[in-house]
């Protein structure tokens, strides 16, 4: 060991053991992030030379003296420095990911060097550890400091390579680095990691499993023996199967640099190495580690336009089986030109087969006692035996999301809307292993935007929840009405006759913007009457809406009032009076639900009452600030503790969830970084459904096409990648625009602040808002700008005008003259006659009328 690991791994334990200290100092400063922004200045020239445990001559000459020296330099973009009469200048430079690629900015040339400069800013005062790794050597001062010179050969960039203590400061730090190139390729990368053992461990690359060309695992320890030893008390190791189902060995760490993993190679598998730690400080560390054994087998499923697969359903598949072998056959042509036959399973059993369902072929090829899953089981599981492929699920819809899943995820297609699908073409497909397995976030899962009503696309993108029914491949779970009071006894039938069916308010029997009497007996009566038609009639729906009108007025008379009173909510007559009618209609129809709302003055949860086991309440949000995520908003703790009340109480929850501004749908609307937290809210609130609401009466509404998209996904699996999706439906539905509509996208939403809240109601997001500022359009607009330009086609540039028609639609509103005169509003009537937007609101028409009113009267 050479003097400098000595003194490194001095450094490193004593930091281990200054932990606490670390941790007491409450540092702020963000960890872990690579360093990408520089001041790059080079190449100056070296000479060559063979030793390797030097630096090169002329490494430590002081090429900076005329702008301050190493230890204090004036940095400035083009500021020219001279060496031997040739100059050099300083530029500013960031890159693309984690390394500093020199090669690429500053020079090509062998045995040359060159420096890096940049600040960091902390707002307190700690000791961390600077991370760096070079091609080739390097010297490194932290605040004028030299607290590191390595010389070191010809060697790759590896990360977390060097990690050396530094005393950041509260404020301004500087770094400087100067870094040597002997031959090859050069550069760098560097970031700053906690001192504490426990953060930054989870920030360094410690282990890495690789295969040996024999298909033997092997176990690397990326860092030296010696820094592990004083790192770690104990390792033990143990690996699991994929899906961590089986152990298939554990023991202890060998504490070796290379160790082998004893799992059988003769077959090729996909596995998990757990490694569990004692660190010196006494924490426990976990690491897990997916890794594959054996040799792989290259299986073609097409190549060069031609495939000797065939499709292969049950004689007696489901419509959603067959239609999905059909789907897979035309997409599949589509990729790559090559014709796949459909047969069934009761023809011979081939070696390259594409099997979709459980049927007598991919039963034979399962393990034995293999049981299929309920035909309503929506999970699915694709994967390959040898050269055939199993697309597996439940028969009324698991086996169609298998197939759906395994040409999105291993091919590439993306149904981004109903009219555009990006399927990108291919000539050649191989695989090794196919072992995929998913199952639905949440039951009952209903996008309500206007285009994802379009039953193909909501297929193809696991979506099975509507209002009603919906004609579907795979059928829907639908929910039946809402708002129902009225519809069970309407005013022009009872209220004639029968006045006390109907609220008491103010000592008067009305049905006027009111509700029923709920705890009259004859209203029971007729209701579940009523419900039960309506059952046998309309028996494809899984939930039946007995639920409040759509306005307040509840009863008030004394029996109603005691039920209040005891309950402490006006949701206590509520769900005492549905439970009533759940318990008349359970036996004659197992399997369904009566739904009702807990909705404006019936949202707080009754203090006794329980909802029955076959009561579904249905919750709602239309109250809520949505800028913020439900538990990180004063203005929604009232709406999270009534929610967690009614989980609390209630078997099953659905929620009625809203993520459109519908005062105005056209106006920009920066709810995004809201939906994936709100619905993981309501997955730990025992959400059986979902149903977010956006703008359901047209096409056009503001970012439409991309929230209904991203709702299908993150209803389907509320941990999806959101940026992930984002960035390819901007890449696959904008193409080379998606890049700005992108920077608009985030503009956007770089609008919310913590004090920024919008509604979708009274409240809500106007032309005139705050949020929305003057600078907020004219950036906008430079940005559209330039997504127009690079638009690749007609069809692009039409998305493109969509994706802008909120900016255009501000700017109507707001300056309505100058949108007259510099042609906004005659663009903005051309796009919405265009499209057929017909719904500027949820109101319709009147606002449209007004809307156009407004600007063509504006002076």
């Amino acid at each position: 060991m050479n003097k400098y690991s000595t003194i490194r791994v001095i450094l490193i334990v004593f930091l281990i053991q200054v932990s606490v200290l670390s941790i007491a100092q409450n540092l702020t400063l963000k960890t872990g992030e690579w360093i990408r922004n520089w001041y790059l200045l080079g190449p100056f020239p070296l000479e060559k030379s063979s030793n390797e445990n030097q630096h090169l001559p002329g490494f430590d000459n002081d090429f900076l003296l005329q702008c301050g020296g190493e230890a204090n330099p004036r940095v400035k973009e083009g500021l020219m420095v001279k060496f031997n009469d040739v100059p050099v200048h300083w530029i500013k430079y960031k890159s693309p990911d984690a390394i500093i690629n020199l090669d690429r900015v500053i020079s090509e040339e062998n045995f040359v060097s060159a420096y890096a400069f940049t600040e960091i800013e902390s707002d307190k005062e700690g000791v961390h550890l600077f991370s760096l790794g070079t091609d080739d050597g390097v010297k490194l001062w932290f605040n004028g400091e030299k607290v590191w010179d390595y010389p070191r050969k010809e060697r790759g960039i590896i990360r977390d390579d060097e990690l050396i203590p530094v005393h950041v400061r509260k404020g301004k730090n500087t770094i400087l680095l100067k870094v040597e190139e002997r031959k090859g390729a050069w550069g760098f990368n560097a970031r700053i990691l906690p001192s504490n053992s426990g953060e930054f461990v989870n920030l360094i690359s410690l282990f890495h499993v690789g295969i040996k060309s024999d298909g033997i695992p092997e176990l690397r320890l990326l860092q030296k023996e010696s820094f592990t030893e004083k790192l770690f008390k104990s390792v033990q190791l143990k690996i699991v199967d994929e899906n961590n189902k089986n152990t298939i060995w554990q023991g202890d760490w060998t504490k070796k640099q290379d160790m082998i993993l004893p799992v059988g190679s003769d077959e090729y598998k996909k596995n998990r190495l757990i490694i569990t730690a004692t660190m010196a400080d006494g924490n426990l560390w976990e690491k897990e580690i997916p890794f594959s054994s054996g040799i792989p087998i290259r299986y073609k499923l097409f190549e060069n336009g031609k495939a000797n697969y065939h499709i292969t359903i049950a004689k007696d598949a489901s419509e959603s089986e067959q239609w999905a072998a059909k789907e897979l056959q035309h997409w599949l042509t589509q990729i790559c030109g090559a014709t796949f036959p459909i047969k069934t399973d009761d023809e011979e059993i081939m070696a390259h087969e594409i099997i979709i369902g459980y049927n007598r072929h991919s039963l034979a090829l399962l393990e034995p006692g293999t049981k299929k899953p309920t035909d309503t089981d929506e999970s699915y599981h694709y994967k390959n035996i040898g050269p055939t492929i199993l697309l597996l699920g439940g028969e009324k819809r698991g086996s169609m999301y298998s197939v759906f899943s395994f040409l999105e995820n291993e091919l590439g297609c993306r149904w981004y809307t109903p009219a555009v699908s990006v399927i990108p073409p291919k000539a050649n497909f191989t695989f090794s292993y196919l072992n995929h397995t998913e199952s639905p976030s949440v039951r009952v899962r209903n996008d309500f935007y206007y285009e994802a009503f379009d039953p193909i696309w909501a297929a193809r993108n696991k979506i099975n929840g509507a209002m009603g029914t919906r004609k579907q491949i795979g059928g829907v779970e639908g929910y039946w009405g809402v708002h129902t009071f009225d519809r069970f006894l309407p005013p022009s039938e009872f209220f004639g006759t029968h006045p006390e069916y109907y609220s008491l308010i103010n000592g008067e029997r009305t049905c006027n913007q009111a509700q029923l009497c709920l705890t009259n007996p004859d209203v029971l009566d007729i209701v579940a009457e009523r419900l039960k038609k309506v059952m046998i009639d309309e028996p494809e729906c899984l939930i039946y809406c007995v639920s409040q009108n759509d306005c307040r007025n509840p009863c008030q008379c004394e029996k109603c009032q005691a039920i209040v009173k005891k309950e402490k909510s006006e949701a206590g007559p509520v769900i005492w009076f549905v439970n009533q009618v759940a318990e008349r209609i359970k036996d004659e129809f197992p399997g369904k639900y009566v739904g009702t709302l807990a909705y404006q003055y019936t949202r707080k949860p009754p203090a006794t009452i329980k909802p029955l086991e076959n009561v579904v309440v249905r919750f709602c949000s239309i109250e809520c600030c949505f800028a913020h995520d439900f538990k990180n908003c004063p203005e929604n703790k009232k709406f999270l503790e009534d929610l967690e009340g009614w989980a609390a109480i209630a078997p099953h929850v659905y929620i009625w969830d809203y993520v459109v501004s519908f005062k105005e749908y056209l106006l920009p609307f920066p709810n995004f970084n809201v939906l994936q937290p709100n619905i993981r809210t309501f997955l730990d609130n025992k959400a059986i459904g979902i149903m977010e609401q956006a703008a359901y009466q047209c096409r056009g509404t503001e970012f439409a096409e991309l929230r209904a998209y991203l709702i299908a996904k993150l209803l389907w699996n509320a941990e999806t990648n959101v940026d992930l999706v984002i960035d390819d439906f901007m890449t696959g539905y904008y193409g080379r625009s998606g890049q700005y509509v992108r920077l608009y996208f985030n503009l956007l939403h770089s609008m919310i602040t913590p004090e920024t809240h919008i509604y979708i109601g009274s409240k809500g997001v106007t032309y005139n808002n705050s949020l929305l500022t003057e600078e907020f359009v004219r950036e906008a607009e430079k940005i559209f700008d330039k997504a127009e330009h690079v638009a690749d086609n007609v069809q692009i540039l039409q998305r493109v005008e969509m994706a802008r028609l909120p900016v255009m639609y501000l700017k109507c509103k707001r300056t309505p003259v100058q949108a007259r005169i510099d042609g906004t509003y005659d663009r903005f009537c051309q796009i919405l006659k265009r499209e057929g937007i017909t719904h500027l609101s949820e109101k319709g028409e009147p606002d449209v009328e007004l809307f156009h009113l407004n600007v063509k009267k504006a002076e």
